[in-house]
């Protein structure tokens, strides 16, 4: 992961938090609100907010660096190790935790953040804070999800998430290029 993906989710993490309503700051909110945004970023826009594999894991999608970031953040330690080599580990001295919250121990960057990202994460924001607990399980545990809970890996496939967001097939045809592209360079 580059300097430049490791601050923009620092940027993404920290604008959801200081943006969601208190209730909403906990890690389970802050995760499905941080996979909404990419999914709506992929349909709307072809490309993601962030770098990071989504994991099916039993209470629905989960981007595994932003959760292992929320994490370390809470007072797990064990999280540095895998954290450390990528620099992410430095991501959750930004984030505070109390009483089963977290909260921003400062401002996001928006200059690591586009236009189209924020929109996104703004919706994202405003579809976790309507929803219950069991209505965003529902939500989230879709054919894509139930393929990966049953892999050896849990690692969803990025166009089946786009697809199952309501993409076009020209979107996911656009973002199948991006992500060939992307995993050609790196």
């Amino acid at each position: 992961m580059t300097k430049e993906d490791v601050l923009t989710i620092k940027a993404v993490l920290l604008y959801i938090i200081k943006h969601s309503n208190a209730d909403r700051r906990n890690v389970y909110s802050i995760v499905k609100t941080a996979y909404y945004a990419q999914q709506m970023h992929f349909v709307k826009w072809a490309l993601p907010i962030f770098k990071d594999k989504i994991s099916a894991l039993p209470f629905g999608p989960v981007p595994s660096a932003v959760y292992n970031i929320l994490r370390l953040s809470r007072g797990e330690e064990k999280e540095r190790q895998f954290l450390g080599k990528d620099g992410l580990d430095m991501v959750s001295a930004a984030i505070g935790f109390d009483n089963e919250s977290f909260y921003a121990k400062e401002e996001p960057d928006l200059e690591c953040l586009s236009q189209s990202n924020i929109e996104c994460l703004d919706a994202a924001i405003a579809k976790v804070a309507s929803m219950e607990f069991g209505n965003i399980v529902k939500d989230t545990h879709g054919n894509e999800w139930r393929r990966a809970y049953g892999s050896p890996s849990k690692v969803m496939d990025n166009l089946a998430i786009a697809k199952e967001g309501g993409a076009s097939d020209e979107i996911v045809a656009y973002l199948r290029d991006v992500f060939a592209w992307e995993q050609k360079m790196s």
